[in-house]
């Protein structure tokens, strides 16, 4: 308050009163620098080239031990996981499963959990986790690495990785013939994809505090390792593999150590398998498209995955307990044969590549730290630190708070004697108190979306989830829109309520990005020139404020929401009529909505909170701002009339 408060910037000053002439001028310049300035990191001269910043990482770089038995056994492995396939359609082969950690020799344990379907009226789902513990020969079990699989039933829609447990179980079996582990390995197969991941993080962590979880059981875990260090989930289509794909996204668009990333990259190159992020087949890599073309894309593209909030792989639910993990995805090969070749040794470089993760995990003495957290992959072997690609958010919020300063220094609201009593020094005094009010119901609003979904109440209506989740919404939405036309604030309140808006706005901004980057910034992008274009004076221009209505409107949540889910389908499927596609689009974002309010209660994404609790309330105060519904009998009367 000391600053604005100040005499010397009052709205006396002349420096003040020439840049509230122009302040949309100036916050457009500053939106437009902070834009081009996240372009420009596509090109060569602002981003920079990978590197190990950890030496401890440089044992898996030598020469692997896993020889061609190794490969046999996993073929093995892979015949006779088929043939217990053909018996559990829907089901895992647990006891199969458990029955090959114990013939290996690992410490073996089954590990239940139970949800609870927040919109299925109490109705309850069961699964398991198999997983094996190798104890570290050298030391005592105070510290762990993780190699997971996940299997999937013949019935499942995703993507058959059947090959992926045969080669954890033949590393399994290579690692427990070494006597130089340093940490205990844990290996992990997880069924219903990342539920059973989450259930057994939440077991191995705080298992013990049943209480506090409503609608996943968690359950106990008969045994643990040490405190778990890092760890790398497979997910393999066949032996044969054309590319693999590394994941990083994690829970609230968190990353693995840039360390992580860097090192599977060089493990693979020394094997000679194509790998990277965002990887895709030898065809679709062939483009005409520059450099900078090439780094912007895959720029957008992982801030696209990263704003979601969702994981992309089991590895993403252990960057929530600092864990750091990634995902390696190998593909399967598309051959125009239909005569199958032997696998001959096609195994032995994913074996090795784990062998090379897990010597280099091994011999690390802490956790990582030396490299960046923060970072985004231009290329395979180029990356913008935080320190490069945050000052392109900062000059988008700054906006904000530039214009908040440039509307309280020029207030000066006129009283009328016959309908308001004048201050000592001749100015109305502001309302803060209606403002206040009005700031607490819109934020109310809000917080409704987060919790009325899940009230009892609401679960035994006849509805199901997505229709249920949507309705609410939708009210929430309409009480927005229609409190300007119910509640008008006294003279001095719009202007008031402008200021507290930009305030609150630029500091949720911040703050969203400084916990998901890509998420603040998509959003800074889309709604900062409505932001910017809102104005309050009774005298601006209707056309201006016609586009400027407008404009608020198509920021409504639900309606980006719509519009993101409406633009997918249409590439997903232009086939599809526009009356087709707008139906199709509209149950997509119903389900999207209610996958997101039920990825928040169960795995802790914040994207639906933020969304109901921070932005729709922001999408009200704007839409009353737009509207400008004010009190006749007393204007505003600023000095300098604003551009």
């Amino acid at each position: 308050m000391g600053l604005l408060s100040d005499p010397s910037l009052s709205s006396n000053n002349k420096l003040v009163d020439n840049l509230a002439k122009h302040v949309r001028k100036v916050c457009y310049a500053f939106y437009t620098a902070g834009v081009v300035w996240f372009l420009c990191l596509a090109l060569p001269e602002f981003n920079h080239g990978t590197y190990l910043s950890e030496n401890a990482l440089s044992p898996g770089l030598v020469y692997p031990e896993i020889r061609i038995d190794a490969n046999r056994l996993a073929v093995q492995l892979l015949e006779e996981l088929q043939r217990e396939r053909k018996d559990h359609q829907a089901t895992t082969p647990h006891a199969w499963i458990a029955a090959k950690f114990n013939e290996f020799g690992l410490e073996t344990h089954v590990h239940n959990f139970t949800l609870r379907y927040p919109f299925g009226n109490g109705k309850e789902f069961h699964g398991k986790n198999v997983y094996g513990i190798l104890r570290a020969p050298r030391i005592g079990s105070t510290e762990g690495i993780v190699f997971s699989a996940p299997y999937r039933a013949p019935n499942s829609v995703d993507v058959d990785i059947t090959p992926s447990v045969p080669l954890l179980l033949a590393f399994a079996d290579f690692a427990r013939r070494k006597n130089y582990w340093a940490k205990d390995l844990i290996f992990l197969v997880t069924e219903q994809e990342q539920l059973g991941m989450q259930a057994w993080l939440e077991a191995y962590h705080d298992g013990d505090n049943v209480a506090d979880h409503s609608f996943l059981n968690p359950g106990n875990l008969p045994a643990r390792a040490g405190s778990l260090q890092a760890a790398l989930n497979i997910e393999v289509q066949d032996f044969e593999i054309d590319y693999i794909d590394v994941k990083i996204e994690g829970l609230n668009g968190k990353l693995p150590n840039l360390d992580m990333f860097n090192l599977v990259q060089r493990i693979m190159a020394r094997e000679g398998v194509s790998s990277g992020y965002k990887q895709t087949p030898r065809k679709k890599r062939r483009s005409n498209l520059s450099n900078f073309e090439q780094n912007l894309r895959q720029m957008l593209t992982m801030l696209a995955s990263q704003s979601t909030g969702v994981p992309n792989g089991n590895h993403g639910l252990f960057h929530r307990y600092r864990i750091d993990a990634l995902t390696i995805a190998a593909a399967k090969r598309v051959t125009n044969t239909n005569v199958k070749t032997s696998p001959g040794s096609a195994a032995i470089p994913l074996l090795q590549a784990i062998e090379g993760i897990a010597r280099s995990l091994n011999n690390l003495l802490e956790r990582f730290h030396q490299s960046f957290f923060f970072y985004v992959i231009v290329h395979n072997d180029r990356y913008i630190s935080i320190g490069d690609y945050m000052p392109a958010l900062v000059a988008l919020v700054a906006c904000s708070f530039i214009k908040a300063y440039l509307i309280w220094s020029t207030i000066d609201v006129s009283p009328d004697a016959k309908t308001e009593p004048e201050s000592e020094n001749g100015k109305l005094s502001l309302p803060y108190g209606p403002v206040l009010i009005y700031l607490t119901a819109a934020l109310f609003t809000g917080y409704l979306g987060n919790v009325l979904p899940l009230k009892q109440f609401f679960l035994d209506m006849p509805l199901s989830a997505a229709p249920l989740t949507t309705s609410i919404l939708v009210a929430l939405t309409l009480i927005g829109f229609v409190m300007p036309f119910i509640v008008v604030l006294p003279p001095g309140g719009l202007e008031l309520l402008h200021v507290g808006l930009l305030l609150i706005y630029g500091c949720a901004l911040i703050v969203v990005g400084l916990l998901n980057f890509s998420l603040g910034f998509f959003i800074a992008v889309i709604s900062m020139p409505a932001v910017i274009a809102l104005n309050t004076d009774a005298k601006s221009k209707f056309s201006l404020n016609k586009l400027t209505r407008l404009w608020t409107l198509l920021l409504n949540p639900l309606v980006i929401i719509y519009g993101i889910v409406l633009i997918m389908s249409f590439y997903q499927f232009p086939e599809l009529t526009w009356q087709q596609l707008l139906l199709r689009a509209g149950t997509a974002a119903m389900d999207a909505t209610t996958y997101a309010l039920i990825d928040s209660v169960i795995y802790g994404n914040w994207l639906y909170f933020a969304v109901s609790t921070v932005f729709l309330p922001l999408w009200i105060i704007c839409w009353t701002l737009a509207l400008s519904r004010r009190r006749h009998l007393v204007t505003l009367q600023p000095k300098l009339k604003t551009n």
